[in-house]
């Protein structure tokens, strides 16, 4: 009988929250199964016999995808065809982890984003995330598909966060984009919302991200401030900043559809910050 669970890119932040919040699952790393190798997730199945695979493995390097767009086209597209494909060959529900960044192309959009609208991503990562998010959904009809945004939390090798107090706590000047407006999300309301979503039996297309919408210029204040950290901190636009890939203006995601489905309210992003750096950013 399948009873297992498999998370990919298990040593990363969500699928160590989901590790965590799941003691009977199997996390590994690439090291222990890359998704771009279809012998390795046979080889993996026949050991596990996974009734649910999490798929929490990717490229994501934003920037570098754009010098690197094969590289970031088997991470975030074909990898996740080889697991859709031996899912759906051996009966196993697959959850995907996807992004905002499908969105973008739509310059003067300032209402969220629902799952039923186009998306339209303006650089090599988004593009190859919403491939893969088109091969999931293609070969495993039942699956789940989540969009998230901007993930921070403990465990992983880094995020926005940590990042930034690490950097305003050395005393370093710091120029933040002020004209990107997105929802970061805690991964621990991520990972609750994962599994709240699993439960209630849900697939197809979800967006879980935290409620309200701010700028990563207001977002750096947020953090700064809640931790009591005094910084030389300063706007700067996308154009000024220059970096290799382009970003979406504004991906706010809409989360009614998770809520409806599954009864829970996402917090908010001040609320979640909050929590977060309450409990330590190591």
């Amino acid at each position: 009988m399948k009873s297992g669970i498999l998370i990919t890119g298990g040593q990363g932040q969500l699928g160590s929250e989901l590790a965590r919040r799941l003691p009977e699952a199997k996390p590994l790393s690439r090291a222990e199964l890359d998704i771009t190798q279809p012998e390795q997730i046979e080889a993996a199945f026949e050991r596990e016999q996974p009734r649910l695979v999490i798929n929490c493995a990717a490229y994501n390097k934003v920037d570098v995808a754009e010098s690197e767009p094969v590289a970031a086209w088997q991470g975030n597209a074909l990898g996740p065809r080889n697991l859709a494909k031996i899912c759906s060959e051996r009966n196993c529900r697959l959850i995907h982890i996807s992004t905002d960044f499908v969105f973008g192309a739509d310059r003067d959009r300032n209402v969220p984003f629902t799952e039923r609208e186009r998306p339209g991503p303006v650089s090599v990562y988004g593009t190859t995330k919403l491939a893969g998010e088109y091969f999931v959904r293609s070969l495993c009809p039942n699956g789940l598909v989540i969009r998230t945004c901007g993930l921070y939390g403990h465990g992983g090798t880094g995020n926005f966060v940590r990042t930034m107090l690490k950097l305003g706590r050395a005393g370093k000047p710091l120029r933040i984009v002020n004209d990107q407006i997105c929802s970061p999300t805690s991964i621990a309301d991520l990972a609750e919302a994962i599994l709240a979503l699993e439960e209630a039996g849900a697939s197809g297309l979800f967006h879980v991200v935290n409620s309200g919408a701010v700028s990563w210029y207001d977002f750096a204040g947020m953090v700064f401030a809640t931790a009591g950290v005094d910084v030389d901190l300063s706007p700067v636009s996308s154009e000024e900043y220059a970096a290799p890939a382009e970003r979406p203006a504004y991906s706010v995601l809409d989360c009614g559809k998770y809520e409806q489905v599954t009864g829970k309210v996402m917090r908010s992003i001040e609320e979640a910050i909050t929590e977060f750096l309450s409990t330590g950013t190591d």
